[in-house]
């Protein structure tokens, strides 16, 4: 599978898992096209916008900072990010991000099965 940049559409998100404000999104991956992985996309949050914390019961999920500062919310703990840095929740946790710079928020996002759900 090849996939160029040229032919994905980028989509305007808003208030993404309860959060606050604009954000947009392209989704390079979906459900189906690689084994164990349910999706993966890069996402950009305008200026206070947030992704409201939220619970992964069966699902794991990875941010991969790539542009912008903010805060990550880690199982209710919140700390700084920046490019280059990643935080992973394992299932049974929870996660959210917050912009609360001045400028955009970018990060890749990697949502897979939890290891007891993959068959």
């Amino acid at each position: 599978m090849i996939r160029r940049l040229s032919d994905l559409v980028e989509a305007p998100k808003m208030n993404i898992r309860g959060g606050i404000g604009a954000a947009r999104g392209v989704d390079y991956l979906s459900h189906g096209e690689m084994s164990g992985l349910l999706s993966m996309g890069r996402t950009t949050l305008e200026p206070g916008s947030t992704i409201g914390e939220h619970a992964h019961p069966n699902t794991e999920d990875l941010y991969l900072i790539l542009e912008g500062h903010g805060q990550g919310v880690l199982n209710g703990e919140r700390f700084p990010v920046g490019p280059g840095d990643i935080f992973l929740v394992k299932a049974g946790g929870s996660h959210g991000l917050i912009n609360d710079s001045d400028g955009p928020l970018t990060f890749l996002g990697l949502l897979t099965r939890s290891a007891e759900e993959a068959p």
